[in-house]
This record gives C-alpha cells, sequence and structure tokens, in this order.
C-alpha cells in the first residue's frame, strides 16, 4: 500500500518521494527541497505522538543533533510543523548503508576496519558528553556508513531522540528511574534504571558494537523472554572475547572487555579514555587506524 504522503509537500518546499526508514515513534522520508533542489530526508512524527511530552522530545532530537556540529553526526537543517500539524526536523539524505545493513550481510568485520568506524564516534561522543548529553541509544541500526566524497567513507550517529539534555554541561547525571535504550545494548544500569546515567553508559553502548563487530554477535544473546535477558545482562559477565573469537588481536580485546565491565565504577569511564585505550591497543597490536583527535572540531578533547 502507497504511504498517502508521498507525492505532496511538506512545508512549501519538501516534496517527499519515497519511505527510507520507519520507527515506533515516525516514518523518514526521502525528498527534495524544491527551491535549492538539494536531497533530504523528512522524519515525520506519528500523529499519536504529535503532542505533550512526544513533542517536546521529537524537537529535542532535532536541536540536540544540530547543536553538535560534527562531521561524524547527521546534520539537522530544519524543523517545524506542517500545515496539517504534522511535526518534522529535516535531515542532510545520506547515502550507503547502516551498520545493522553491513552486519546482516558481512556478520564480521576484521580490527582495523571496525577501528575505522567507532574511532571518529568515540571522538563525537566525547564532544556530546562536554555539551551535556548522553545518546543512550549506541546500537548498529543508529551508525550510518555514508558515502563521503572521493569514495571514502564516513561513519554518522544518528538518533539522539533518547538522549536526555541535563540542566547544565557539566552535569551529566539524568533522571533516576528513567530506562530508555535497545536491549542487548543497553547498559546494566539503563536495564536497571536504579541510578543516573554517566558517560560510561555510551562506553557500554560501544563496547557492544565493538563486540558485535569482530565476533558477529552479542556479548549477551538474547533469551526467550525480555526479564532473563536483562537478568543476564545485569547479572552475568560477558564471555570474554579472546574466547568467543581467539584470532582477534590480543590487545584489542582486552580493551574491549574494559567497556563491558557490569560495575559502572570500574568500567572505563568515559570516551577520550575509552579512545586513548582503544589507540594504545591498536599500536600495541600493529593495527594501522588513524587519531580522529588530529581533525576534531576545537573544544572536543
Amino acid at each position: 500500500m502507497t504511504d498517502p504522503r508521498i507525492g505532496r509537500m511538506v512545508a512549501d518546499r519538501y516534496q517527499l518521494e519515497t519511505v527510507l526508514g520507519q520507527g515506533g515513534m515516525g516514518i523518514v522520508y526521502g525528498g527534495t527541497h524544491t527551491w535549492t533542489e538539494r536531497p533530504v530526508a523528512v522524519k515525520i512524527l506519528r500523529s499519536q505522538y504529535s503532542v505533550g511530552d512526544s513533542l517536546k522530545r521529537f524537537f529535542r532530537e532535532a536541536r540536540t543533533a544540530a547543536g553538535l556540529r560534527h562531521p561524524n553526526v547527521v546534520d539537522v537543517l530544519d524543523m517545524g510543523e506542517d500545515d496539517d500539524g504534522s511535526a518534522f526536523i529535516v535531515l542532510e539524505r545520506l547515502e550507503g548503508e547502516s551498520l545493522e545493513e553491513r552486519l546482516e550481510r558481512e556478520k564480521s568485520l576484521d580490527a582495523a576496519a571496525a577501528l575505522r568506524i567507532v574511532l571518529p564516534l568515540i571522538e563525537a561522543l566525547s564532544l556530546a558528553h562536554l555539551k551535556g548529553i548522553i545518546h543512550r541509544d549506541i546500537k548498529p541500526a543508529n551508525i550510518f556508513l555514508a558515502e563521503g566524497h572521493r569514495g571514502f567513507e564516513v561513519p554518522k550517529l544518528l538518533d539522539f531522540g533518547v538522549a536526555k539534555l541535563v540542566e547544565g554541561a557539566t552535569d551529566l547525571r539524568t533522571v533516576t528511574g528513567s530506562v530508555v535504550g535497545t536491549p542487548g545494548y543497553a547498559s546494566p544500569e539503563q536495564l536497571l534504571g536504579t541510578r543516573d546515567l554517566m558517560p560510561a553508559a555510551d562506553v557500554w553502548g560501544m563496547g557492544v558494537v565493538l563486540y558485535r563487530m569482530l565476533s558477529g554477535r552479542l556479548p549477551h544473546e538474547p533469551e526467550p523472554n525480555l526479564p532473563a535477558w536483562v537478568f543476564k545482562i545485569v547479572g552475568q559477565p560477558a564471555p570474554e572475547l579472546s574466547t568467543v573469537a581467539p584470532d582477534l588481536p590480543k590487545a584489542l580485546t582486552q580493551a574491549i572487555m574494559q567497556t563491558l565491565v557490569i560495575d559502572v565504577d570500574t568500567r572505563i569511564a568515559n570516551m577520550p579514555i575509552l579512545l586513548q585505550t582503544l589507540l594504545s591497543a591498536a599500536e600495541t597490536d600493529n593495527i594501522d587506524v588513524l587519531d580522529p583527535r588530529a581533525s576534531a572540531p576545537p573544544g572536543s578533547f
């Protein structure tokens, strides 16, 4: 069945042409800015969520991402409400595929390829944390591998829709008892909802992504029901990556396991430490990677 919005205009300037994807709260369309002829992606909130807190959260996603202005975070170009009351945000239109799509096809990646994707994202998350934003939903579906200039691939972090803005840029706490994220990638403290979230929650999410990229599986594989899965994540240490995939570089596997410590107080605490830990492991293992801080925006570290 054809989406009734295909072919119509949003805000008198965005022509909707195709459906790019759907989520629980909204639909993403491919379209064109008719004034500039620039391809864009238009995310429209489902009508049942276009009120109250859901609407505030939707626009917070746009402002959060727009405020970061980082080459490894998707650009937000516009936002507003259409004539019919539909809330929308306009994003840069990316060509390429999500990391989830790549892993479904290739199952796993070699160490150098995995680090080329995650190191720039770690640097972007460091900037987000400095601005008082914790992403809270890091997973392969929220990492896009965009086709860049001259064929270079540019990893982009998507969907700050579940990120929690805090009162001050130096206070990274969030409301205790709030559980948001994706099981399998969410940190134990997120799943329990018993303490304020800190940057270490995103460290866990990035560690899970790396674990899956290198081994082809999650550190805590799904259980028949959600409570059993959560119980395993919060109560059982992840299997050693060196055991699951024994051919992987040793120092790198040890570094990744430091991101998956259940006790948040002894886990790698933040993104700058994680970045340095991974770079040091890559040097020890003779993995050829670049330090993303060499071209980082001012103030991101």
